[in-house]
């Protein structure tokens, strides 16, 4: 992969996001689809139906059961734990050459999600920054890679961000005044923050952001589907804050090697998510 390496990365260092294009090919971009879909119909261990959460409105009973069981879902989390499609995307070899360009040569990738925005369901994300989440650091070694396994816009729920937002500092985030999915928190005045950019994103192109970089999306009321891999990367020499607890990210090392003292790739294979009825989107 041919990198434009001082402008990628100076653009990234101003703006906190760059977008890359093709860094799956078309055929790839069909087998998550359809591996995408076969799992939310059914292919996937019993242990794992945790891991498969609908959109909140779906779950309560709040709008019809939509014909498609795609346009059920909120997300899947961390696929890659049971599903061996799904490992093999941490180690795409164009996400992980631009992760080492903006990281450096040792890479741990986590919290890998396939997520939807259902079609005709109103279905915010709110402004937030990935780092609330986050208990180590520093944040500025990590970031967030958006794959869309669909064309994304303003339209169908597509990626919006305010531009420079990671030069700041952490935000205090709260819960949105809305119905929200699970843990999708707010930082604090969200109504006083800048305005944000619309991101126009084809299939199979990525967004790399950092994360603190403040970002949202909207709802999905066009006919297009809107199907997003996410997946987050830190450098291997990040360290825990005391008393962390990171067992669900699923810490994966995929290039380079690990540090003592530092982040260490996670091996908890469970399955189960011991996140309870509510933030699993159970009705």
């Amino acid at each position: 992969m041919q990198l434009k390496n001082g402008s990628l990365k100076n653009d990234y260092e101003e703006k906190g996001f760059i977008v890359v294009p093709d860094v799956l090919k078309s055929d790839e971009i069909d087998l998550y689809k359809t591996r995408t879909s076969a799992v939310v119909r059914g292919e996937y261990p019993d242990e794992a139906k945790g891991r498969l959460m609908r959109d909140i409105r779906v779950a309560k009973g709040l709008v019809p059961t939509p014909d498609d069981p795609e346009d059920e879902m909120w997300k899947i989390l961390n696929p890659d734990r049971f599903d061996i499609t799904f490992r093999d995307f941490l180690y795409t070899p164009k996400i992980l050459d631009v992760l080492e360009l903006l990281l450096g040569p040792d890479l741990i990738c986590f919290l890998l999600m396939v997520i939807y925005k259902p079609r005709k369901i109103e279905s915010v994300h709110p402004l937030h920054q990935d780092a609330y989440y986050f208990p180590f650091g520093p944040h500025d070694n990590i970031l967030g890679v958006w794959v869309p396994l669909d064309d994304t816009d303003e339209d169908n729920g597509g990626l919006q961000v305010i531009p420079g937002s990671h030069k700041g500092s952490l935000r205090e985030h709260e819960m949105p005044g809305t119905l929200t999915n699970a843990f999708a928190y707010e930082v604090e005045n969200a109504r006083s923050s800048p305005e944000t950019v619309a991101l126009k994103v084809r299939a199979g192109s990525a967004v790399f952001f950092h994360s603190r970089l403040m970002h949202t999306t909207r709802s999905n009321f066009s006919e297009k589907m809107r199907r997003v891999l996410t997946l987050h990367a830190c450098s291997a020499q990040c360290t825990l804050q005391p008393d962390a607890t990171i067992d669900e990210l699923g810490m994966t090392l995929v290039r380079g090697k690990t540090h003592s003292g530092c982040v260490q790739p996670n091996l908890n294979t469970s399955l189960a998510v011991s996140l309870g009825d509510d933030a699993l989107n159970r009705p």
